[in-house]
């Protein structure tokens, strides 16, 4: 996923080398087996579908039409929370100068995907991103045996 507007200019140029690679696969080598040459083809498809994907969902995210994100899971929330601030056309340094903390430290959360931040930080970002969150949890009460 793309965070930020230099991750967004080097998938890009990453996109353009790819593009250029797939191109000058034609004509194949003489010394590769035809599906090599087709292995070969549709590995650089497979990657330039996906970052053509991200690029297209970041600026989905960056042109602000976007107003509600889709959380399955309590997994999903970092995610939101990162697709949330990119919508906003909040930076990391704007995030972090809200929580009080140094643009650094957003991009480590958003590196390790919030994994390894305080529930009260957490919340402190969603405040600042003026997150709502709204749904139900499942109790697995089949996994819970009563006495």
């Amino acid at each position: 996923m793309i965070q930020n507007e230099r991750q967004y200019k080097v998938t890009q140029t990453k996109l353009r080398e790819l593009e250029q690679a797939a191109v000058n696969i034609n004509p194949p080598d003489p010394n590769l087996h035809p599906r090599q040459v087709l292995s070969q083809k549709n590995s650089y498809n497979k990657l330039i579908d996906r970052l053509k994907q991200e690029i297209a969902e970041y600026e989905e995210l960056k042109s602000g039409r976007i107003e509600t994100l889709q959380i399955d899971d309590i997994n999903d929330l970092p995610i939101a929370l990162i697709k949330a601030r990119i919508a906003l056309g909040m930076t990391q340094k704007e995030l972090a100068e809200k929580i009080g903390t140094q643009e650094q430290q957003i991009q480590r959360y958003e590196a390790d995907r919030y994994g390894a931040i305080s529930f009260d930080r957490l919340m402190k970002v969603a405040v600042a991103l003026g997150m709502s969150l709204q749904g139900s949890m499942e109790i697995a009460i089949a996994n819970h045996k009563l006495d």
